[in-house]
């Protein structure tokens, strides 16, 4: 007689059309999170919407409700997750719970369904909200980041269902919106009451067990020059001359560089899971008032990471925010007009970060159904940030980054997901689903 892990692979195997058709549906909807959160449309709840009568369907007792971004703050502020001026009207997370006949340990299978915006239309080949199926892969904004990986847990759980397989423990179904804008729908779940013995985060890691994330910083460096005209020769700053803040930026961007060499090797910004240090990335400059005057003013948008061990006593990045404000200091000596007049840096995010230990038994057991499913048990890191530590850490649920989808495509247009990872992935998902609750 077949093996249980058998029987599952083969139902999963011949589901393979109703995994794609799931997440097709869920792509349709253009849940596109909005910096102001006010400017969302109705993506977000509709989705939500749609999953809660798939839950509902297979027997979940659900619970869908619009955080309350203020109160969160007032209770959580200096926490990770918690983000001022972020509201949740329209905007609902989604919580369920299938129960077990009991006794036995429970998962908790959770990611988020808001996506990014696609961006130029003209950059994509198809239109980002109808997703696509061609050779293999399915086209279309989330398919990688993440509805993908939101599909292939709700397909786990639908199939594990309709095999009437009998698991002692709860399963716990959560997906939340603002997770691309810093994280607070997860901190709301988790503050609902949400959790379990242990979890899954569907985030695309190419179907590797990734139990490790940076934490992120979204800083601002704000740099004041003295504007002037742009085609006249100069007086000297300290007889009232102009101050070029382009040129500035240069200087601030050139240490930037250095501090990134130095990070390269240090010891404390590299983990033996990631691939790569931690590193600051400049996403943005800004400066200039008009063609023909200098610069008066000039911003950095930076992206800074840190692992786990670099954490403050709050959870976040503060002894990383010191060193990168000490630096900013440092590049600014080297100037005299800087020296008087210092850059500054403003923290707009810190998104935090998690480690679940190699030895913990949940993550030995979902190398065991990762190799069932015929997948590399080998551990990673995961280069990004994601949410794992607001239900490891708040929650005391150890939470892993497993997902279908080459994370280099998150974000990006024409962004698209292998049929083959999500049918793996889903079967990784059910495998680990029965061996931890049965």
């Amino acid at each position: 007689m077949p093996s249980i892990e058998t029987l599952i692979a083969e139902q999963v195997e011949a589901a393979h059309e109703r995994i794609v058709s799931t997440l097709s549906d869920l792509v349709a909807f253009p849940s596109i999170v909005k910096s102001d959160p006010k400017e969302a449309g109705p993506g977000e709840r509709d989705c939500q919407l749609y999953l809660q009568k798939r839950l509902e369907h297979l027997g979940f007792s659900t619970d869908l409700w619009d955080p309350d971004g203020p109160a969160l703050y007032a209770k959580y502020e200096g926490r990770p997750g918690a983000n001022k001026g972020r509201t949740f009207e329209g905007r609902p997370n989604l919580g369920g719970v299938l129960k077990g006949t009991g006794g036995g340990r429970s998962i908790m299978l959770t990611g988020h369904i808001d996506v990014v915006p696609p961006g130029a239309p003209e950059h994509w080949t198809t239109d980002p909200f109808v997703p696509v199926l061609k050779n293999g892969f399915l086209h279309g904004r989330g398919t990688v980041d993440m509805k993908g990986g939101v599909a292939c847990m709700l397909m786990a759980v639908e199939i594990l269902k309709e095999m009437n397989i009998p698991l002692k423990g709860d399963i716990v179904f959560t997906t939340v919106v603002d997770e691309e804008i810093g994280g607070m729908g997860s901190l709301a779940m988790v503050d609902r009451g949400f959790r379990a013995d242990a979890g899954i985060m569907t985030e695309p890691t190419a179907n590797r067990i990734a139990p490790l994330c940076h934490g992120i910083l979204w800083g601002k460096i704000i740099i004041d020059g003295i504007g002037g005209h742009a085609e006249l020769t100069p007086n000297a700053w300290y007889t009232s001359g102009p101050v070029d803040a382009v040129q500035l930026c240069r200087q601030m961007l050139d240490g930037i560089d250095i501090l990134n060499r130095r990070w390269m090797f240090d010891p404390k910004k590299n983990h033996p899971l990631m691939d790569l240090p931690n590193q600051i990335i400049v996403t943005q400059v800004k400066a200039g008032e008009h063609p023909s005057s200098m610069a008066g003013k000039a911003e950095i948008i930076i992206d800074a990471q840190y692992l786990p061990s670099e954490k403050d006593e709050f959870g976040l990045g503060g002894h990383v925010k010191r060193e990168i404000e000490e630096h900013v200091k440092n590049v600014c000596q080297a100037d005299p007009y800087l020296r008087q007049h210092p850059a500054r840096v403003e923290w707009i995010l810190d998104a935090d970060c998690a480690e679940v230990p190699a030895d913990n038994p949940f993550v030995q057991l979902l190398q065991e159904a990762v190799e069932a499913a015929d997948l590399s048990s080998a551990l990673s890191g995961f280069g990004a940030h994601s949410d794992i530590g607001l239900p490891t850490s708040l929650g005391n649920t150890p939470t892993i980054n497993f997902g279908p989808g080459d994370p280099a495509q998150a974000h990006q247009p024409n962004e698209r997901v292998s049929v083959r990872d999500l049918i793996d992935c889903t079967k990784a998902i059910a495998l680990a689903v029965q061996k931890w609750c049965s």
